[in-house]
């Protein structure tokens, strides 16, 4: 008899430490969906206590208030109890799951995204402090900026826009101001990026323009 309530003392403590556990993980799961994010895409992982780890005695319901708005990867947490009165606070780690870009093979810098060297699969957004690549429409008309390894989640950073026209090319201009619009021939006088502002003589006038790239083959004057 001795012996098994020498067990039940050992085991009652460990389900206690369990159990505030859950409810901490239940908690900070509800509040991360009330601020939009997907509950079964997350998880949550204490990183200082340990599993067995036992709060003080609480006769009313645990809260558990974050220190600041749940995002990926570490958060604070202050847990209270109204009866007896006391605070604990503790840090969590929020893992949020989602699909992300990763190369699958090696790439040199200003090579162009090629989408068949890229696949899509899950990962911590935590763990990802650069940011992330979320939709292959972030990657159209990229290039890399450094050389980069297989297995690299690629984050904005490391990305930058293509060179689409070169010096010397034949390009569209297209005139916008409000409802008028002319498109006229032109020739870049150098290469440019999309969004940069480049030199462009007007085939027509021989005048000379600054110009936005808006695609390959293609500048605007607004």
């Amino acid at each position: 008899m001795c012996r098994i309530i020498a067990i039940l003392l050992l085991v009652v403590p460990a389900l206690a430490a369990a159990d505030w556990q859950q409810q901490l993980q239940q908690s900070l799961l509800q509040q991360w969906q009330q601020v939009g994010g997907d509950a079964n895409n997350s998880a949550v992982s204490l990183i200082s206590a340990s599993s067995d780890y036992q709060l003080p005695n609480c006769n009313q319901t645990l809260q558990f208030s974050p220190s600041r708005a749940l995002q990926p990867g570490r958060n604070g947490v202050t847990i209270s109890c109204a009866s007896p009165w006391w605070q604990q606070f503790v840090a969590v780690q929020l893992h949020v799951y989602e699909t992300v870009a990763i190369l699958t093979q090696a790439v040199n810098s200003g090579d162009v995204v090629d989408p068949s060297s890229i696949h899509f699969g899950k990962q911590d957004l935590g763990e990802l402090s650069q940011g992330y690549i979320a939709s292959p429409q972030q990657l159209q008309q990229q290039e890399y900026r450094r050389n980069l390894r297989a297995g690299t989640v690629l984050s904005p950073d490391m990305l930058r826009a293509a060179e689409v026209i070169q010096r010397g090319e034949l390009v569209r201009i297209r005139l916008e101001r409000g409802s008028i619009r002319i498109e006229t021939r032109g020739e870049a006088l150098s290469d440019g990026r999309i969004g940069e502002t480049i030199r462009v003589r007007n085939l027509k006038s021989g005048k000379i323009i600054s110009a936005s790239v808006d695609q390959a083959g293609e500048v605007v004057v607004r």
